[in-house]
């Protein structure tokens, strides 16, 4: 039985001693008893997350996945050079690592981002990714679970009276701690790195409610039962 994860650091392990061996996701598949791929890779958008879970199915076929979404206002673009993710405010020190100088445009579209985004506009574009990539699991007849990491917990409270069209299209029944939690409100008392992610004790905290989640039976009909 294979377990496909993916999402932003939270999902990778960023800041942890040993993240392949450390991360939530790696914790979740040895309880299960399961095969692991993480495709999880930090400063990812969720347009990275939707592409790589429809190709991850198309290649793999997997048994689980669990998306752990990232902040809707992440955004990827491209150019000549690449495909990338930015967002309001982001660090552009990863741009600086380019000695030839021709990616330091890039800073332009994150001053022009950090001015000009519209955060409800964000929003509703992860609710319609939301609603579109849980469409195609299920098509595929994929057992999954949703969760977010961070932020899109606060804008589900900032924005849903105007968003409740999408918001009745959205499975709740496979969305852990929809609309109000997610990863950071699951280890807030947890120690955390230097840059914010949390570390041993909170990877175990998430790999053990998600894990909790499955034993209860939580994921409806598609649920994998252990033996």
């Amino acid at each position: 039985m294979l377990l496909y994860t993916i999402g932003d650091s939270f999902t990778y392990g960023q800041e942890l001693p040993n993240p392949e061996k450390q991360c939530w996701p790696k914790l979740l598949a040895n309880s299960l008893k399961f095969n692991l791929i993480n495709g999880a890779r930090g400063g990812i958008g969720n347009e990275f997350i939707v592409k790589k879970t429809m190709q991850a199915i198309a290649k793999i076929h997997p048994n689980l996945v669990i998306v752990a979404w990232t902040s809707a206002g992440r955004t990827e673009l491209a150019d000549e050079w690449g495909v990338y993710d930015i967002w309001p405010g982001c660090n552009s020190e990863q741009f600086n690592e380019d000695t030839s100088g021709k990616l330091l445009y890039r800073k332009k579209s994150i001053k022009y981002i950090t001015r000009y985004n519209n955060e409800e506009h964000e929003y509703r574009r992860w609710l319609r990714q939301v609603i579109l990539l849980q469409s195609f699991l299920k098509q595929h007849k994929i057992r999954y679970l949703f969760v977010n990491a961070f932020d899109n917990q606060q804008r589900n409270q900032k924005y849903k009276n105007t968003n409740q069209g999408y918001w009745e299209l959205i499975d709740t029944t496979k969305f852990a701690g929809w609309p109000s939690e997610g990863f950071v409100e699951w280890v807030y008392a947890t120690p955390h790195g230097p840059y914010g992610h949390p570390l041993e004790e909170g990877h175990k905290i998430i790999a053990d409610k998600l894990f909790l989640l499955q034993a209860k039976d939580a994921w409806g009909s598609q649920t994998v039962h252990l033996e």
